[in-house]
């Protein structure tokens, strides 16, 4: 993806820190290489520029005084609609304004958006809403990764052979695996009918046997999978991709699984356990692309006949057409 960014994600609606992590503190995050600041006014959260307009202190070095932000430097304060309200050491106060964004609370996540005009907030996947389901969040600190290259990794049905041997698929003899893909300008779904005992370490011991395993691409940044044994859902990986800047992304995961005899603390602290050798994998593999593309700038990527969802992340991603399309398909996996 080159230096400009596509009018999709420059233009769309991005998470910025879960709703739980803001309590008194303001929070400094990044969307897009711009620098924001998080905090609570009134019980309720606000986003603006993180530059005081005195001097392009950070305001999220500051501290949050009386429903407002002062700056660390001179103090200056600024409410909940941007505009300063105070100047200690002066009964005059100036008519200069930090620009606020427009934010969203969705999935417990603090969306923000950066365009003038914002566009309609994007579909979330409903199984987050379902109240007969567990849900939690982890939350990951970004890293080295190019933001479509990461979507379509978490979507890519190939890679874990070799990036995470034994611990998704194993590396022995492949299954045949009948998959059903319907494409689409809303998104991409890919079905992949398993029906056998899982050869990796992490299914055998998490699901049994699986029945489907389902890829999901909601556009433009959001990433699902979905697994299911003969019992119904066994647990979903929803991923939200924040580009923070160039080559560096922030990922909001966010767990749903059958609720069971197993209380949710306890699969909460199984499942980041088991996730996080293989998140690190993920991390060092696309930084490694990452690097590996500096010494060749923009390229065209080939495309193979297992690479079922990444050309439609990279055409709605960048507000191309998506024919509606559906096929079937086999796979050895």
């Amino acid at each position: 993806m080159s230096e400009t960014w596509p009018i999709a994600i420059r233009d769309g609606w991005h998470p910025l820190a879960a709703l739980d992590e803001l309590h008194g503190k303001p929070i400094g995050r990044r969307l897009l290489g711009t620098p924001i600041v998080l905090f609570r006014s009134e019980g309720k959260p606000v986003a603006m520029l993180d530059r005081c307009p005195h001097r392009a202190l950070k305001l999220s070095d500051g501290r949050v005084r009386a429903d407002t932000i002062a700056c660390p430097y001179h103090g200056w304060r600024f409410g909940a609609d941007g505009r300063c309200v105070e100047v200690p050491g002066s009964d005059a106060v100036p008519a200069v304004a930090v620009r606020v964004l427009p934010i969203e609370v969705r999935g417990g996540l603090i969306w923000a958006c950066l365009a003038e005009t914002p566009p309609p907030f994007p579909r979330l996947p409903t199984l987050l809403d379902d109240p007969t389901l567990d849900h939690f969040q982890w939350l990951v600190a970004p890293s080295q990764m190019r933001l479509l290259d990461a979507i379509e990794n978490m979507l890519d049905a190939s890679h874990p052979h070799y990036v995470h041997p034994w611990f998704l698929r194993g590396t022995k003899k492949r299954k045949a695996m009948r998959v059903e893909l319907s494409l689409g300008p809303d998104g991409a779904e890919a079905i992949y009918h398993e029906n056998a005992r899982a050869d990796g370490i992490m299914p055998r011991l998490l699901e049994g046997e699986r029945t489907v395993s389902i890829g999901r691409y909601f556009p433009p940044t959001i990433g699902q999978l979905e697994f299911r044994t003969a019992r119904g859902l066994s647990v979903s990986l929803t991923a939200i991709f924040a580009p923070e800047d160039n080559d560096l992304v922030r990922p909001y995961a966010l767990f749903s699984t059958r609720k069971g005899i197993a209380p949710a603390w306890l699969k909460r602290w199984v499942l980041k356990a088991f996730n996080l050798p293989l998140l690190r994998q993920d991390q060092r593999v696309l930084a490694d692309q990452v690097e590996a593309l500096k010494d060749w700038g923009a390229v065209d990527f080939a495309i193979g006949p297992a690479d079922l969802i990444g050309p439609t992340v990279w055409r709605l991603a960048n507000s191309k057409p998506q024919a509606v399309e559906q096929r079937v398909t086999t796979l050895y996996l």
